[in-house]
């Protein structure tokens, strides 16, 4: 009986000590999530080719400039890992769907599998841009977002 109380301890300080670790970070991150559900489905990317005697056949992305903010914040965060690609095969993740049902099920405990997640498309995004868009068009970021603010008990 007294093991398990000990037991107990360690869970309820384990919880706290991870909640005192994400917290803050989650709550910079998840005063995006308006501006996500606003764009959820929509296109954050424009394609800019320039106009008359300047226009070109080489065109570049111009993005939303909250979603660049949205990236830089998250960048800065504890939530970037640079090993997301091992989460991804620990835990035979192949395809959107199952992306979203990992995070779905995601626990206080499985911290690094929503920072996998978050770290695809935000660092992923830094040589393959398109991924940006897909975070945002495909919900992925609002799922982590909403996981996040629901385990780690913020207002936002």
């Amino acid at each position: 009986m007294v093991i398990q109380n000990k037991t107990q301890e360690l869970d309820i300080d384990a919880r706290k000590n991870l909640i005192q670790q994400y917290q803050p970070d989650a709550k910079l991150l998840v005063r995006y999530i308006s501006w996500l559900e606003e764009k959820r489905g929509s296109d954050v990317m424009k394609s800019f080719e320039g106009e008359g005697v300047e226009k070109t056949t080489f065109t570049f992305p111009v993005y939303d400039s909250t979603l660049l903010s949205f990236i830089n914040t998250a960048k800065k965060t504890r939530f970037m890992t640079r090993n997301y690609q091992y989460v991804y095969s620990r835990n035979r993740i192949k395809t959107l769907e199952q992306e979203k049902e990992m995070v779905k099920r995601a626990t206080l405990r499985d911290m690094e599998l929503l920072s996998g997640v978050l770290s695809k498309y935000v660092l992923g995004g830094m040589t393959k841009s398109a991924l940006w868009t897909q975070g945002v068009e495909d919900g992925i970021f609002l799922e982590v977002l909403y996981r996040l603010r629901e385990l780690l008990g913020v207002n936002g």
